[in-house]
């Protein structure tokens, strides 16, 4: 791997995980006064309207694939996670929502080594062993507006950490044949139609302003998820998702501008020992070829 690749990987990660952190807030905004069902079904309705050209160019080849199986599981696991991102973001702080995203590159070189065969480093181990422990500190640490995460939110955050690691790793499977447009359009079109699925349960009526943000989340959505399907495209799994402890950070500075979500100074040590161990998982890490 050319370390312009890996560099240009990078980068995008990096924007991607500001970009999610940057509609996490509004999420959590639209979350006052729109339905959980609802921010769901319109993020992916209109996350599919930049992708229109593209569909119309490609016609069938766009939507054609031998990797069906892959887009279901990544589309299975990615909307699990996006439930229970969105529940943890409506009901807690930008930062334990981001510790759904943060948690994911520690389940992910497991998931490479058991799945993509993708052999790990002793150094990685020790790292993962190391970020967890730091998670411990984080999930533990109250902040200041918010109240301290109960046991079902911490069981929530670490199953949907796991189906983040899933559905990225199922990326980094898709990605020598797939490109990111149909990875993308597969992902919007699976979550579109399960969430239509209970849209009729949990409806609200939608003012001008509510959809005009629900627009922006969707097409915010799109960019994002081509960017991160792109670093996935440049770097492996365990190289590109140990810099999603980024988001972390993202979201500590937004939440604490926004909402006045400053964490406790315990917090501050158990991120710091989860990014000195993913920048130690990343150094030594096995790279692809």
């Amino acid at each position: 791997m050319r370390t312009s690749q890996l560099l240009l990987g990078i980068l995008f990660i990096l924007c991607a995980e500001l970009s999610f952190v940057l509609l996490s807030a509004l999420i959590k905004v639209l979350s006052d006064d729109v339905s959980l069902i609802q921010i769901i079904f319109f993020r992916n309705l209109f996350a599919l309207l930049p992708l229109l050209p593209w569909l119309i160019k490609h016609k069938q080849q766009a939507v054609t694939t031998s990797k069906l199986s892959l887009h279901l599981m990544r589309g299975i696991t990615g909307v699990t996670a996006m439930f229970i991102y969105f529940y943890i973001l409506s009901n807690s702080s930008l930062i334990n929502g981001a510790m759904v995203l943060m948690l994911a590159p520690f389940f992910i070189p497991l998931i490479a080594f058991y799945w993509l065969r993708q052999p790990q480093s002793l150094y990685t181990i020790l790292a993962i062993s190391i970020g967890f422990f730091g998670v411990f500190i984080c999930l533990n640490t109250t902040q200041a507006q918010t109240t301290p995460l109960s046991l079902m939110q911490m069981g929530l955050i670490l199953f949907g950490a796991l189906c983040v690691a899933i559905s990225k790793a199922s990326i980094s499977k898709m990605t020598t044949t797939e490109p990111s447009q149909r990875i993308v359009f597969y992902f919007s079109t699976i979550s579109l139609i399960v969430s239509a699925i209970l849209l009729p349960f949990d409806w609200q009526p939608l003012n001008l302003m509510a959809l005009g943000l629900l627009v922006i989340l969707g097409v915010g959505a799109t960019a994002a998820q081509i960017l991160m399907t792109k670093a996935f495209t440049l770097a492996g799994a365990t190289t590109i998702g140990l810099f999603s402890y980024s988001s972390i950070l993202f979201a500590a500075l937004v939440g604490a501008i926004f909402w006045n979500n400053i964490p406790e100074y315990e917090w501050f040590i158990g991120a710091s020992i989860i990014i000195v161990s993913g920048i130690i998982a990343t150094i030594f890490a096995p790279r692809r070829k």
